[in-house]
């Protein structure tokens, strides 16, 4: 059993977490800047993202999408005061994997005596960028969560896993909000770097806080492919206690535009 917490926690720390490099129009999930009209960017474990035009793109997790389907949009704005201004929203479905994992014995995380509902998301953030110089870009985000049980949920169904608990935790809870603040630049011509801390709230809940920071070097081949490697640390409050847990993350990431 703890070896499929241990891979369930990898495969959400993968999943749940955007960590690109926000340094300009391409590379810029977490940013309030969109991909350019007709580019598209995928990631080993990025979503994949599509500039519909120069200030709407549509993401999705491609291999989530079959456990947990979803859906974003990011709609950059006027600018404000300097700043870039954007709104993001996205739509996620969990139940499919939630049903999956509810069973005995290998890859069970949640006992089958208890029924899923049609359970549904809807996360909003807003988010505001500003490049000071090439050395040093930073963002800024607040979201609000609101999630419907088309039917009781036990709160014993819970997965009380770094990452994943707080996430999930909007759908017992009803609403969640958070809070985060990115910066990145460059060190050379070819790196860069990236860190960030952002902050989970569940407001009501008894384990409503969650606190996050990674930090990333990325190796920036060309304007097409780029290599990401850091860390992740979490610290949460759980049913059983506060825990802290440092992850590895990795990516590679590929740019293409579909037309001129």
């Amino acid at each position: 059993m703890k070896l499929i917490k241990k891979i369930y926690v990898i495969f959400f720390a993968l999943f749940f977490t955007a960590y690109v490099f926000p340094m300009n129009a391409l590379w810029s999930t977490g940013t309030a800047y969109t991909l350019p009209k007709g580019y598209f960017e995928i990631g080993l474990f990025q979503p994949l993202r599509y500039g519909q035009t120069e200030t709407l793109e549509w993401s999705t997790h491609p291999i989530l999408d079959l456990l947990i389907p979803n859906i974003t949009i990011k709609k950059a704005w006027r600018d404000f005061a300097g700043w870039n201004f954007a709104s993001r929203h996205n739509l996620t479905y969990p139940t499919p994997l939630l049903r999956i994992i509810s069973r005995k014995g290998t890859g069970g995380i949640i006992s089958p005596e208890f029924d899923i509902p049609q359970l549904f998301s809807l996360k909003n953030e807003v988010l505001l960028t500003r490049k000071f110089s090439p050395s040093f870009l930073i963002t800024g985000k607040a979201g609000l969560s609101l999630a419907a049980a088309f039917d009781e949920l036990d709160e014993r169904t819970t997965i009380d896993l770094p990452l994943v608990f707080h996430r999930l935790g909007v759908y017992y809870n009803g609403y969640g909000v958070n809070f985060g603040l990115d910066i990145g630049g460059n060190l050379t011509s070819r790196f860069a770097y990236m860190t960030d801390v952002d902050i989970f709230l569940l407001p009501g809940a008894d384990e409503n806080f969650a606190f996050e920071h990674k930090s990333l070097i990325i190796w920036n081949k060309s304007k097409k492919f780029q290599i990401m490697l850091g860390y992740k640390l979490v610290f949460g409050e759980y049913p059983f206690g506060t825990q802290w847990h440092l992850l590895p993350l990795f990516d590679m990431q590929w740019a293409r535009q579909f037309r001129n």
